[in-house]
């Protein structure tokens, strides 16, 4: 679960990249709109089709940024996963004590299955939208 939350941290800090060179592109468009309003008719032509090409360039950005949007919410799910397991573990030990070893081998099943639907998760999520 730590490698994917990893290649998850790895491909966030990639597309964060890829949005900050974005954000400038997308400033630099902003500074073409003005330019064009100031001189309408004599540029209007040739900075049209520049903005044009600008914009085919960001269209790409879209999914990316739909997938670091679904990659953010994923990492929040395992992070409040991580936290329920804590608490469990907290508790566990806590606990352990009073259980004797077949009371904590169910505990431990119990959490092994947990885990395993969690994998499960991330492996369906995975296939399905490409982690």
């Amino acid at each position: 679960m730590s490698q994917s939350i990893e290649v998850l941290n790895l491909r966030t800090q990639r597309d964060f990249q890829y949005v900050l060179k974005m954000e400038t592109q997308m400033k630099g468009l902003k500074a073409k709109f003005r330019q064009i309003e100031d001189d309408r008719k004599t540029l209007m032509t040739k900075h049209f089709q520049e903005l044009k090409e600008k914009m085919d360039e960001l269209l790409p950005l879209i999914p990316v940024l739909e997938q670091y949007k679904t990659d953010a919410k994923l990492i929040t799910q395992f992070k409040e996963e991580i936290r329920n397991l804590s608490t469990v573990l907290t508790g566990i030990q806590e606990e352990i004590g009073a259980y004797d070893y077949e009371e904590l081998h169910q505990r431990v099943l119990s959490l092994e299955t947990r885990l395993r639907d969690c994998m499960k998760k991330l492996k369906r999520k995975k296939m399905s939208g490409s982690i």
